[in-house]
This record gives structure tokens, sequence and C-alpha cells, in this order.
């Protein structure tokens, strides 16, 4: 140490913003922390390759400061990782505690003139791992949001300082890097997001000839009017029952095509709609062209733009005259199945065209938490689905009201009135009630066996002692990574802990077992989320590495070999499994390169 560190004097004033003590541990550092490790993340830069992009950058920063060494150093948990560097030999560094990354302590180019003179350095990292380094000085890495994710470096081994024009462009040069890093994420994203955009065109387009389908083939008359009752949609159906030629209605109104009173009916049902903002069922009539009148069902509801006003109304007209007269016919049989359901001990509920619950028995009420029926008539059954499952449900719904097969033995969760979700079994049949279209639920409460069926599978595919997968679900989770695209190269690897049955026979058989258990804690704590870790059988474990290189597996293989508690060992074979390989043959080649780290003397990483 040199002697000036038993003074307090600083050469250069920016050095004392680097070296300074970062801010107390609060919840907002904290905080900030957890958000700026999980932003370094997103850019998903970490142990990638070397970018001609990056290395031009620092390049040209060690250029522009007429220095010997340069690097962009990116700070992750527990160590300062190099995506680039120039003269600089290491890759890696431990984080230094002194190294502030909080923006307070960052927004700034900081020189240090002679690390020689400054106490701060004299122990750090960096030094030990550049002891000739004289001269130091860095830009930060900051992103818009300003989170510091490391810095750009430049290094010489001689005492020396930076001009203003040099600070300047070194801190351009580091912006440059952010957004390289932004460029890279950008092109990572963007083709994903053009096949989506790409995919929901071509489904708009699909919705698009299904519903042309829907107005042109169907006798429904749908139809769309504006402020002032014009027609702007109308159907090939609607166009039939006012006796109009294709398109003719468009820009016409219902008095322009049907009698005064009739046409004033309808004005004032389209009025109602338009001052309530509400949908309704009205009962209209039509002329037909031999003088009979015929019922139409109509249900009328207001048009609504983005800005929440209304713009018109739309509505959907059914011929219901020989409805009419049949529901009547229907009505004694209705009565008589009501009598039977009501005093069933089966969950019955009646979901009409339009989605709500027309009818609910009272065992249907109790299981959806209802004291009455009444409380659950009338809703949207939707409301009663848990969310996130609602469009299924739907989708399910309206195939049965459509004239599908019925839905037998299906499971689905349930919320309840109070909230509360339960797990039931349920048969869906498309029945005519009341004279329309309904869906005829049937469900029972199966919550405690769907509970008790999924612990069943948790205990199936997890080891007890480890809590990891076991081998029974090795092939289910390798065929999920694979499913999930974007795996390949993957990296396949046995590891097994060195002399455990000795240190079962000489510790007992419960360190043996503590031993193993805190082993599975170690190992996972040190791997990926992405990576899979299995107990394969005994003191051995097999591990799966999705995109991962050889170079990448080597080193996460040796953190994980480091990370053996109770003084013990492990020794670990891997190799790089590209399909359609087989499996198996990668298998083998990594128990092979696991025997041969075993013949190395153990505690070895092997690749096969």
């Amino acid at each position: 140490m040199s002697a000036s560190c038993g003074r307090r004097a600083v050469p250069d004033a920016t050095a004392s913003y680097h070296f300074a003590r970062p801010p107390a541990r609060s919840a907002g550092n904290e905080s900030y922390e957890a958000g700026r490790l999980q932003k370094l993340a997103s850019f998903e830069v970490l142990d990638t390759p070397p970018e001609k992009a990056v290395d031009d950058l620092t390049a040209l920063a060690a250029h522009l400061c007429a220095t010997p060494m340069a690097f962009v150093g990116l700070i992750d948990a527990d160590r300062q990782w190099l995506k680039s560097r120039q003269g600089v030999a290491f890759t890696e560094i431990p984080r230094d505690d002194a190294f502030c990354v909080h923006p307070r302590c960052n927004r700034d180019v900081v020189v240090v003139s002679d690390t020689r003179r400054d106490c701060g350095l004299t122990h750090s990292p960096l030094m030990t791992a550049l002891p000739e380094l004289r001269f130091y000085a860095r830009a930060p890495l900051m992103t818009a949001d300003g989170y510091v994710l490391g810095a750009l470096c430049v290094l010489d081994t001689a005492p020396r300082t930076l001009s203003e024009l040099q600070r300047h462009h070194l801190k351009v040069v580091a912006a440059q890097v952010i957004s390289q890093f932004e460029l890279r994420r950008q092109t990572r994203v963007l083709p994903s997001v053009l096949e989506e955009r790409s995919a929901a065109l071509v489904a708009l387009r699909a919705k698009q000839r299904i519903l042309d389908g829907v107005l042109n083939h169907t006798d429904v008359l749908m139809y769309a009017k504006d402020l002032e009752g014009r027609f702007v949609l109308a159907n090939p159906a609607v166009e039939r029952a006012t006796h109009a030629g294709s398109g003719e209605l468009i820009g016409r109104t219902d008095h322009d095509v049907l009698p005064v009173q009739m046409a004033d009916r309808y004005r004032s049902n389209d009025l109602h709609i338009i001052a309530t903002r509400q949908w309704q069922v009205f009962v209209e009539d039509l002329v037909d062209p031999d003088g009979s009148t015929r019922a139409y069902r109509s249900t009328k509801f207001p048009l609504i733009d983005d800005t929440g006003e209304v713009i018109g109304i739309g509505g959907v007209s059914t011929d219901v005259t020989e409805l009419d007269a049949a529901r009547a016919a229907h009505a004694e049989a209705e009565q008589r199945w009501r009598a039977l359901v009501e005093q069933s001990l089966v969950a019955v509920a009646v979901i009409g065209a339009n989605g709500r619950i027309l009818y609910a028995n009272p065992q249907a009420a109790a299981l959806c938490g209802a004291h009455s029926s009444s409380e659950i008539e009338g809703r949207l059954a939707l409301s009663l689905i848990a969310p996130g499952t609602e469009e299924s449900m739907q989708t399910m719904i309206e195939a049965v009201l459509a004239g599908g097969p019925p839905l037998r033995a299906r499971q689905w969760r349930v919320q309840q009135v109070s909230g509360a979700q339960i797990t039931v079994e349920f048969n869906a049949t498309g029945i005519n009630y009341l004279g329309g279209a309904a869906v005829q639920v049937e469900f029972r409460d199966i919550t405690v066996a769907a509970a008790a069926h999924a612990a069943l599978e948790r205990i199936a595919s997890t080891d007890p002692l480890t809590g990891l997968l076991n081998r029974r679900a090795w092939d289910a989770a390798l065929q999920a990574l694979l499913d999930g695209g974007g795996c390949v190269p993957l990296v396949i690897a046995f590891i097994d802990l060195d002399r455990f049955k000795a240190y079962n026979d000489f510790h007992g058989h419960s360190a043996g077992d503590a031993l193993l258990r805190d082993f599975a804690g170690a190992a996972r704590a040190v791997l990926r989320d992405q990576d899979v870790l299995v107990r394969w059988g005994g003191e051995e474990f097999v591990v799966a590495l999705p995109d991962t290189n050889a170079e990448q597996a080597a080193r996460i293989f040796e953190r994980v070999r480091s990370s053996v508690p109770a003084g013990q060992t492990c020794s670990i074979g891997f190799t790089t499994w590209n399909p359609p390989e087989a499996l198996n043959a990668a298998l083998v080649r990594a128990d092979q390169a696991l025997y041969q780290a075993k013949r190395r003397g153990r505690d070895q990483v092997a690749r096969g």
C-alpha cells in the first residue's frame, strides 16, 4: 500500500464518487437493485459470445481516450462480467462492494488519475486482476429508466487524466453501448411481434369471413342504424323481409320502407336503446307480401365507440311466429320437467342463448354459494366461472347451442357468489326451454377428489427426500423444454456425489439424507430458472441446460461442483444433445464423461 493511503488525500475530485460507500441499505435501495438486475436480465447479454458492434465501441473508447486497455463490464448480483474487452485478459471479477451501482453515484464520468494514491482501489478485485493498473476511468452504462447496468472503462499502466472532451466522448460511447443492447433486444423481439401481428391479421380476416358467412346465409335479420335511424348494415334476410333489393336499404330509414305506424314503433324502440344505453328485447311485427303479419323477436343494443359515445343501434330479429304457437305446447311439458328437477339431488341449471342463467334448482344454487335460486337466475353464467377461463367456456356453450354434441364429464372451476372457487364435473346438453334454445347443465362438486388427484400427481413426479423432480418425471420435463422451443443446443449432465457411501456409512443415514437435501438446494440455487434438475437415484442427479453451449455449461457446472455442502465433492460429466439424435445416446456420453471425471480423481467436470 502506498504511504499516501494513510492520509485522506484524493488526487482527483471525481474519484470519491466511484469509491464512496454505497447508499445505506434500505427498502428503496433493495427495490432499485432488484429492478436493476431484472433490467440486466431482460437484455439476455450475460455469458454471451463477443459481438463486433460492442467490441468496436470498446476499441473506439480506447482510441478516443488514448489508452491501451478498455472493457465493457456488466454487474450482476455477485460479479462484474466483461461483455467486451481490449488489452485485458480476464473475463470476470468478483463484484466490489465499494462499487456503487446506485444512479446517485454513477451519473457522470469517474476518473482515478493514479490508482496507487486511491485507498479504495488498493484491495479491489480490479487491482487484484490487473496489478499493473495505474489509471482508471469509467462512464456508466445507464438505461433510459435510470438503471446502471455496469460501466465502459478505459485503463492505462501509467498515471494520467482525461480532458473534458475525452470525458464527454467516453460518456457518449457508453450511451451507444446501451443503445446496442436495446437494439439487440428489439431485434430479438421484432420477429415474434411481426409474427403475432401477422397471425392477428389472419385471425381477423378469418373472423370477417365467418361474420360475412353468418350475415349472408342466415334467416335471422341482422342490421345496424345510425343515430338518425338510417341503415348502415342490413343482411339479405332484412332485405327479403322488407321487400328491398340488394343494398337498397343502406342510407334509408324504416319510414322509407314500412307503414307509418309500424315504422313509428320501430323508431320508438330504437330511441329507447339510445337513451338507456342498454340492450333490450322487443316483439316487433312485419307485414308479408300476402298481407299476413309475422312476429319477430328483436334484440336491440347500443353501438358504442372507443370514446364511450353511442353512435347508433344494432339489432338481431328472429321470426318467432311459429315459435309463439309452439311455446304454449311446451309449457305443460316444462312444468312437469321443473317439478322433477326441483326435487333432484343433482345440481341443474339452464343457460339461455343470451348467456344468462334462466333456471337453477336449489342444489345448483347451493353449489354456487347462493342462498336461493333467485340469487343466480338472470346472471350471466360466465360470471360464475373462474377468471381466465370464460372464453373457453363460452365457446363450448355456443357449440352446444349451435346443435353440437353434448358435453360429458368435463371438469371446470366455478367461482361461487362469495368469490371462493370449487372444481366441478359437468354435463351439458342442448334443450328447448320456454320456446328458445338453451343449454341444460348438470354438475357436481369434485373439489376434494380433484385436489387428491393433483396431490397424487405431484407425489408421483417428485422425489420425497430432495423435493426435486424424480426419474419418472424426467421425460415429461425434457419434453416440456422441447415443446417450449429455443432450447437447442441442450446440455445433458450426470452429477454424482463422490464417496457418498463412505460418508453415509461413517456419519449415518440421517446425515447422508441431509447431504442429499442440502446439495439439491445448493445446486438448484446456482442453476438457472429454465434448467431442469432431477434426482436420478441414490446419490446421482441428472441436469438439462437448455439453449446452452459447452463453454457456458462448463462455467455453470463449475459453480455446481463448488456448491457441495459438508466439505464433500461431486463429479460431473456432461455432453451436448442435438435432437433428432436419440436421447439415450446423449445419456450414454454424459455417463461416460462422469466416469472419466471419476478416473481423474473425482471433484472434476468432464465433457463427453
